[in-house]
Order: C-alpha cells, then structure tokens, then sequence
C-alpha cells in the first residue's frame, strides 16, 4: 500500500429543496479528493474519534483502491492506495469493534482474468492488519459489510462460480480474523447480484439487490431473510416497474425491515426512487416510490435519530450532463417529508450516507467538472437546530447529606431515544435503567424529554455518583458529583 497524492479543494453547492417547517439540514462543507484520473468514492464512515473515512478507487493506469481519512472539518490526514492488484475497488467499510477498519471489494490479481472478492482490515492510520481474498473459478465482489454481534464480519455481493456461470447474490460470513465460516448463493438463472446487508434482532440477516429475469433483462428488487447459518428463510420480490433494484436496507429500532432503491419502465427514461417496509416475515407494509419529470436514484439508506428514514442518491434533469447529490427525508411511515438537491454544473453522484455524531448528514460519491476530470467527493450536513445530549444533576457539584441514601433528579435532552443511564457510586454499579418515556409535547415543563428520578445507598464520608448515559448511536457522556455522607447520624434515613 503505497501513497497516493490527492488535490483537496472546497466546493460550492446550491442547495434546492422543500420547504418543511420539519428540521431540515444545511450544509456545513463540501471537500473533493483526486488527481489526474477517474476517482470516486462507493462508501464512507465515521469514526468513534469524529473523524470519517471514504473509501473507493483512484483510476490512472489501472484501477486501485483508494482510502481517505478526514478530520470532521473535512481536512484530508491521509490517503492510501491499494496497488498490488490488477485492478481492485472497495465498496464497502465499517469500524468494528477493536476501533479497525474493515474493508470489503473486489481485486484481480495480476495475470489473472478473475476478480476475487477482497476483505481488508487496516488500523486507523492506514496500516494493514490483515488482506483476503475469496473466489472460485468466476468472478467475486463484495458490495456490502457488517460486523455481527458475535464479532464476526457477515458480507453480500456477488459470484459467478457456479454451474451456469451467471452471477448470483453471494452471502458469506467470516470470523473476527477473516476465516470463511459459510457462504450462500441465491440466484434466478439470469444475472443477479446483492447490494447491501443487515443483521436483525434474531441473529439472521435480510439482504436486499436485483434478480435477473428471463423477460427481456428485466430486473426485480428482492429482500433474502437468512438465518444465522446463512439459511434462507424466506424472500419477497417488487416488480413495480420493468426494472427495480434494492441498494441499501436496514432492520429497524422497532424490529422492522426498510429498504431503498430504484425503479423504471423501459418506456421511460427516467428513474425513481423506491422505498421498502416489511415485517420480519417478509410481509409488505407499505412501498414508496418518488419521482417527477427528473431522474432520482436512491442509494444509500439510514435510519436517523428521530426514527425517519433518510436516503442518499441523485438526480438528474432533462439535461444529462448535469446530475446533482439528493437527500430524502421519509417518516416512519413511508410519506415524503422533504428533499434536497445539491447542484452545480458538473455531474454528481452520492453513493453513500451516514449520520453523524451531532445528528448530521455525511454524503460521499463522486463527481465530474470539465476539464477537472472525476473526483472522490463529501458534503457534511448539519441540522438546522442541534441539540446535544445532556442531563442535568444536583445543581451543586459537592454536597454534604446525613442520609445513608440520596435522591436525585436527573433530565435528559436527546433528539433520540437514549439506550440505558447506568449510575455507579464509587466505582460499583447500583443502577441500570433501559425503559424510557418521551414526555408528549404537551406536558414538557423546562424543556425536559427524559425526567428521571433515582435513589443510591451512600457510604459514611465521600462518595462520588457517577452517571452515564449511552445515547442511540452508542456514544457515552457521563457526569459525577461528589457527596459528603456525615458520620454518627447512621439512624436517619
């Protein structure tokens, strides 16, 4: 892995979209990172630090894949390149839980034909841990990763190795160090490949992509339940229009699965956007599907802290030389709340989305300008109004009691709903509180979401109370006073 130059430059973007009394985004800074070839970006994250990573390939000569960390102002710290390959790409990242990346694509090794599906693990200052590569006799790639709850890394992509040679989805596992556990294959008989995976409560795992038909290369979008051993359990096709396909999907907070991706009719140019809920039978709640005069593509999905989904894509007017990011903002139960469009004179496409630590927006993709050539490209998005995490304590920071227990009230203000308040007085737990309940708008007094109130046992002297609340994106912010327990006085309570 060697170095790779790149040119970091500031981008200027109108934004057009809805106007929603609902919280919208704004856009706090736009990077582009490239050099003299074709690069784009398939895929980005954020780190546990704040700072994000995209990752994807730089095309000169050849097509290698390229990784850049940024700090959270969008500064470039570094950027490394994957050459040992004929070619080779990533389309996939996660930051597991040893706080490595992991990276998923494909590569062809030299004087080879075959590409081979590529798992990669770096440290997060670009070092290898550890490279694999997958493959039969066909092609492999690897489009989409998760890390599961036994640390193990699950995949979806696609292969043909297989007895008619047309590609099928790929579903396969691999321990914490990248040895195969099992693989899957799942397919029509006509080209087919998965886009995107998911872990749900029960261990298993949905998979969204396309099937291939045999009806003049119509494609159907498709989600695949598989079991924990990678048994398929059950699957659901959409054939809304000629062509549909799935790229992202997650199993929601309240134990439901979404899906994004796009549709079209051979006898229209255009795409729109397509939006997916089922149960965790693979019965249908609702679809949705946006679009007017204009080309809208959706390809990255997330669930946000407000339990409404947002989608990444593009759109694209009449004039096809001109294509500009899109955000879409849907509410749980599938109704268009608002959209954004980023547009400049250039060709833009978002290919992937996270959100942020402070409830924001990061968008990665590509984009062209004439005479500059394809650039890896980010836009940060924040929200029109940002509220942080906190709760409030006893509003002094030392205090004296004569009990031998201590109430107090704590708030907590969240734009989401906070996952547990763990309180330990002098390092020992006493405790763990995961049921909470929103305050309706209605009733808030002093602006508290979460009243919460609790009692501790002291010790005779000091004693510090420690409370930190994980919020539901896994971040922990935590807050301690200190007590004075005063001797003698042990018969009050």
């Amino acid at each position: 892995m060697r170095p790779l130059t790149y040119i970091l430059t500031l981008v200027t973007l109108l934004i057009l979209g809805s106007a929603d009394v609902r919280a919208q985004y704004v856009m706090e800074w736009a990077q582009t990172f490239g050099g003299n070839g074709w690069d784009e970006a398939n895929t980005c994250i954020e780190l546990r630090n704040g700072d994000y990573v995209i990752a994807g390939f730089a095309k000169l000569e050849q097509k290698n894949l390229w990784i850049v960390k940024m700090r959270n102002n969008g500064e470039g710290r570094w950027g490394k390149v994957l050459d040992e390959y004929l070619s080779s790409s990533a389309n996939g990242m996660i930051q597991d839980s040893d706080s490595n990346i992991v990276v998923v694509g494909h590569a062809t090794r030299k004087r080879e034909y075959q590409s081979n599906l590529l798992i990669m693990k770096i440290d997060t200052t670009g070092n290898i841990i550890w490279q694999k590569t997958y493959g039969g006799d066909g092609d492999e790639e690897g489009h989409a990763i998760i890390e599961c709850k036994d640390g193990g890394y699950a995949i979806a992509g696609m292969t043909s190795s297989n007895a008619d040679v047309d590609p099928n989805w790929y579903v396969m596992k691999v321990d914490h160090n990248g040895n195969q556990l099992w693989d899957q294959q799942f397919g029509s008989g006509s080209p087919d490949c998965a886009l995107s995976i998911a872990q749900t409560y029960d261990d298993g795992f949905v998979v969204t992509g396309y099937l291939g038909t045999n009806d003049g290369g119509r494609k159907l979008m498709s989600i695949v339940k598989f079991s924990a051993d990678g048994t398929d359990e059950w699957s659901q096709w959409y054939y809304i229009n000629d062509w549909c396909a799935g790229t992202s999907i997650v199993a929601t907070r309240d134990s439901m699965i979404v899906a994004a991706g796009y549709t079209k009719a051979y006898t229209i140019t255009d795409f729109d956007a397509l939006l997916v809920k089922t149960d965790m039978n693979g019965d249908t709640l609702w679809t949705r599907t946006f679009g007017d005069e204009d080309w809208q593509e959706a390809t990255g999905l997330i669930e946000a802290y407000d339990n409404t989904f947002v989608l990444s894509g593009f759109t694209s007017s009449n004039r096809k030389d001109h294509s500009s990011f899109l955000m879409m903002k849907f509410d749980s139960r599938g109704n268009l709340m608002w959209n954004q469009a980023f547009k400049r004179k250039s060709q833009d496409y978002a290919k992937s989305i996270v959100e942020t630590r402070d409830n924001g927006i990061l968008l990665a993709g590509t984009t062209f300008s004439f005479g500059k050539g394809w650039d890896m490209a980010v836009l940060k998005m924040q929200p029109e109004e940002r509220t942080e995490l906190f709760f409030s304590f006893p509003s002094d920071s030392l205090s004296t009691t004569l009990r031998k227990t201590l109430n107090f009230e704590m708030c907590l203000n969240s734009f989401g709903v906070p996952i547990e308040v763990m309180v330990s007085v002098n390092g020992r737990v006493q405790i763990i509180d995961n049921d909470f309940h929103k305050i309706a708008a209605e009733d808030l007094k002093g602006g508290c979401d979460y009243p919460l109130s609790y009692t501790v046992n002291l010790r005779p002297g000091k004693n510090i109370i420690k409370v930190e609340v994980v919020d539901y994106k896994n971040y922990t912010f935590e807050k301690e006073i200190e007590v004075y327990r005063l001797p003698g006085y042990d018969f009050i309570r």
